[in-house]
């Protein structure tokens, strides 16, 4: 039986992809594995692996009692919470210089005189 994957995913994460940036996310679906197989479906392979151009962290995500799901789940709706409010903020960031340097030419202009 060959292995199904709710998420295999590795993409570059600049645009010049000679760069090594990168994000590796790969969560197996274990739902048709026979519930005596338990082995099987309770160690499915789960990783998320990020790099940037010089450095990996890789995060591990164990499902094998109801602690460690309940800490995985924890742990990997913290990292989104935490993405998704730097992702805000850089959004934000980006849109305000945008503005800025859209008016610069006039605070030059206005300079000079």
């Amino acid at each position: 039986m060959s292995k199904k994957y709710h998420i295999r995913e590795r993409c570059f994460l600049n645009k010049k992809i000679d760069m090594r940036a990168y994000v590796m996310a790969v969560v197996e679906d274990t739902r048709d594995i026979a519930d005596c197989f338990e082995d099987g479906w309770k160690w499915g392979e789960i990783e998320l692996k990020l790099a940037d151009c010089f450095d990996e962290v890789s995060f591990e995500f164990n499902l094998s009692t109801k602690a460690d799901r309940e800490n995985s789940l924890y742990k990997i709706r913290k990292i989104a919470e935490v993405v998704n409010a730097v992702k805000q903020a850089i959004e934000i960031e980006a849109n305000d210089i945008e503005c800025r340097e859209a008016i610069k030419p006039l605070y030059k202009s206005l300079a000079v005189h």
